[in-house]
């Protein structure tokens, strides 16, 4: 019987130890968790600031381009890309009457655009779209 009350005696003591060592785990793993948290929360509130700084120079870069087109057979030229949403009648070249060239200029925010000219408002450009990066 004295073995059988020795190992009662010892059970609750092991079990004592484990439940004493398992509340210092968790305030520990608590404490460290405050740590951890802040520099997630700077980088975010980084993140945010960062865009707006980015955005406002490009809105505020605007370029004057200028568009030649050899069409010296036609009465009207314009110019229609993406930057007009393609509509054939809304920037009109001029012929310079020196070079027969047709020539037109439109202010542009910096990017990269698909563009073609369209003689007498139904003949557009054959093939591809030219592109122009400005």
């Amino acid at each position: 019987m004295a073995k059988a009350t020795a190992k009662t005696t010892k059970a609750p003591v092991a079990k004592k130890a484990a439940v004493k060592a398992a509340p210092a785990k968790k305030t520990a793993t608590k404490a460290a968790a405050p740590k951890a948290a802040k520099p997630v929360a700077e980088k975010k509130a980084a993140v945010k600031a960062a865009p707006a700084k980015k955005a406002a120079p490009k809105a505020s870069k605007k370029v004057a381009v200028v568009f030649e087109a050899n069409c010296p057979l036609a009465t009207t030229v314009s110019v229609a890309g993406s930057f007009n949403n393609w509509a054939i009648d809304k920037d009109m070249l001029k012929k310079d009457k020196k070079t027969g060239l047709w020539v037109g200029k439109v202010t542009l925010d910096s990017g990269v655009y698909e563009y073609k000219f369209v003689c007498d408002g139904q003949y557009w450009d054959e093939g591809d779209n030219k592109i122009k990066h400005v």
